[in-house]
């Protein structure tokens, strides 16, 4: 799954430990600003910003295109942190030019935020206005301020994730009702047709198997929107919440796609065609008062998929 600035937002103590880290990053460079920006393969976006004395421009929220990214020049692979004592020596090319004359910046150091498995997260920053020569000793101290933080948000993830299928669990849905309940969009629930007969026949590992699978597809499905979630409900049961969609063309567009991409035939040790059925809620922001309503609600259209003969969608607009 696409990690974005949201699902960040939405961990549990994000705001708390990312103020902590700020905090003390000032603690070792009082005269700098100090930010935490977030990076994927589209944009930066600044998430935390201390309080500074500087005169560099940067707010939080801001967001911007990653190739106009100082943080995008990272050498985020080696872990290497990226030191401008004066951008004045440096030539990053017009694009990243702009962002460092819109911001006013004169000197920067990113340390690198990265996780285990080498994926990037984005960077912790010190900017001034004016020329600047970091310490290595202070450099020091704020990598490991960096791996901290790292590792909380490692925790958080193993929290919020499926052990099995790796997508978001019933956990992290509860983190984000009030989230999908005032934005709207497509509330979709998934239940695999005779996944029982599989676990009965061919045993729990060929059962798990297909999880595995159909986790993939969903994951997949998510990831093609801006903003969307797939989530493991329990057993054979999938919930995906997507915001882009706020049309009954598109949900029938989108509808019509996932309901493909779930008939699939897995030949490891056994030849299984799998198929799953469907329900759909489409509604209005606010237009729902709870989780349990809008999970209801959209489970009565999927228990009337089931009912019309399974391998299908039924929507409710």
């Amino acid at each position: 799954m696409k990690l974005n600035e949201k699902t960040i937002l939405a961990y549990n103590n994000f705001q708390v430990l990312s103020d902590g880290v700020l905090k003390l990053a000032k603690e070792i460079m009082p005269d700098k600003i100090i930010y935490i920006n977030f990076l994927n393969d589209d944009v930066q976006v600044t998430m935390k910003v201390s309080k500074h004395d500087t005169l560099v421009k940067l707010d939080e929220g801001l967001t911007i295109p990653v190739e106009e990214a100082i943080c995008h020049r990272i050498n985020y692979e080696e872990k290497k942190p990226l030191v401008i004592n004066d951008f004045d020596l440096v030539d990053f090319g017009s694009n990243v030019s702009k962002t460092i004359k819109n911001s006013n910046m004169k000197s920067y150091l990113g340390i690198p935020i990265t996780f285990k498995n080498g994926d990037r997260f984005g960077a912790l920053c010190c900017a001034h206005h004016d020329k600047s020569a970091f310490d290595a000793h202070e450099i020091e101290l704020l990598e490991k301020l960096a791996d901290l933080f790292s590792y909380y948000l490692e925790l958080e993830q193993m929290a919020f994730k499926d052990n099995l299928t790796g997508l978001y669990n019933t956990h992290f849905l509860n983190q984000l009702e009030q989230k999908i309940l005032s934005m709207g969009g497509l509330s979709i629930m998934i239940d695999l047709d005779h996944f029982k007969d599989i676990n009965d026949r061919y045993g729990h590992h060929q059962g798990n198997h297909v999880l595995k699978e159909i986790g993939h597809i969903v994951n997949e499905f998510s990831d093609s929107f801006m903003e969307a979630y797939g989530i493991r409900l329990g057993g054979d049961e999938f919930f995906i919440f997507v915001n882009d969609i706020k049309t009954s063309d598109q949900a029938k567009d989108a509808l019509t796609r996932l309901l493909t991409n779930l008939n699939i035939r897995l030949k490891k040790d056994v030849d299984l065609s799998i198929s799953a059925s469907v329900g759909a809620y489409l509604y209005e922001p606010n237009q729902v008062s709870s989780l349990e309503e809008l999970l209801k609600r959209t489970d009565q259209q999927l228990y009337q998929a089931k009912k019309d003969g399974k391998n299908r969608y039924v929507l409710l607009t």
